[in-house]
This record gives C-alpha cells, sequence and structure tokens, in this order.
C-alpha cells in the first residue's frame, strides 16, 4: 500500500513512518518543519520506498501533487502548541482546521478511500 503521512518528521510521525516502511509499505512523507526534525527520518531516507515532500498543508497545489497515487492517509500534521492558541488563533485555525479540510480535499480529488487522523488540538 502506498501512504501518505502528514507531520512526518515529528516524533509520532517519523516513528509511524518507520513502521509502515518496516511493514513493506511505501511511504511519502509530508512536513513544513516548523516543529519537525530532520534527524528523525534519517532512517526512512534510507529507503527506496520512502519519498520527503517539504510542503505545508497551506499550499493546496504542492499538496495534492504529493498525495496523488496515495491509498492512505495518516494526518498528524497540526499545530500541538495549544499553549498560545489564544495569543495566535489565526495559526490554530490555519494549521488544524484548514490544513485538514486541504487534506480532505486533497485525497477527494485523488481518490484516496481512507485516512486515519490523529488531532492534538
Amino acid at each position: 500500500m502506498k501512504c501518505f503521512v502528514t507531520g512526518a518528521a515529528g516524533f509520532i510521525g517519523s516513528n509511524l513512518v518507520d513502521r509502515l516502511l518496516a511493514e513493506g509499505h511505501e511511504v511519502v512523507g509530508y512536513d513544513n518543519f516548523s516543529t519537525g526534525q530532520a534527524e528523525f527520518l534519517e532512517a526512512a531516507r534510507r529507503s527506496p520506498c520512502f519519498r520527503l515532500v517539504e510542503g505545508d498543508l497551506l499550499d493546496r497545489a504542492a499538496l495534492a501533487r504529493a498525495v496523488a497515487g496515495c491509498e492512505q492517509v495518516f494526518h498528524l500534521a497540526a499545530n500541538a502548541d495549544v499553549r498560545f492558541g489564544t495569543l495566535h488563533p489565526l495559526r490554530d485555525l490555519e494549521q488544524n482546521t484548514i490544513g485538514t479540510a486541504h487534506v480532505l480535499e486533497a485525497m477527494r480529488a485523488s481518490g484516496v478511500p481512507g485516512i486515519a487522523f490523529a488531532s492534538t488540538g
């Protein structure tokens, strides 16, 4: 199965990427590195079954290109720092709500049938 993982460079996302690769899946990781760390993906980058796309969920065109051909989405990307939500409510809206809407629209347009969605915010 070809899987798409948003927030792939985060702690949870990178562990999921490693697990999916270990199970024999092809994985496209997507991250804007606002909080994710490149070193979390060192092992995955050595796999020929892994492709990393550095991009933001607000970039609908890049997101649509990256999702194309995938069969399952694992949506882990979000602005998880809820402590400052009242100071920066637009950031939460954009990264969590609008970003998720963009993921869902990219899935719909590409015909991706499944999503596993984890939300922290």
